[in-house]
């Protein structure tokens, strides 16, 4: 029914300070890994990215050596097209299955398909709902 995969996102907390976004996005960059979405947010003293990338182990290990604190994530993908109501649907089938979502994003640059990353209380279920 839809492109839904299984797949791992990398959480790395960072410094709340400017110019965060632009030394991780560039160290990810600079080592040749390409992001395929992001999420990011600032607390007072930390900042947290939500990173899904072409090359998890090799973005891992470059964050890690500027010292950040790098985890991994199980997480749900699905490509969907771009249009209005494609979300809407894909959280209706969620909560239809009573599969909660701790956090989702989500991407589109108008070029037809949109990619949302889902972090649900079943990730399991989560996958054979959309699939």
């Amino acid at each position: 029914m839809h492109n839904v995969k299984k797949e791992t996102e990398l959480e790395v907390i960072t410094p709340n300070e400017p110019g965060i976004l632009g030394r991780v996005l560039g160290t990810l960059a600079n080592s040749g890994v390409n992001l395929k979405a992001l999420r990011a947010y600032s607390g007072k003293e930390k900042g947290v990215f939500f990173i899904l990338t072409t090359n998890n182990k090799k973005a891992e290990k470059c964050l890690k050596a500027l010292g950040y604190e790098v985890k991994t994530n199980q997480v749900v993908t699905v490509l969907i097209d771009d249009r209005i109501g494609a979300g809407a649907e894909i959280g209706a089938l969620l909560g239809n299955a009573v599969i909660d979502i701790e956090n989702c994003y989500g991407s589109s640059a108008g070029m037809e398909k949109t990619l949302l990353v889902f972090k649900a209380s079943d990730n399991k279920k989560a996958f054979d709902t959309l699939k």
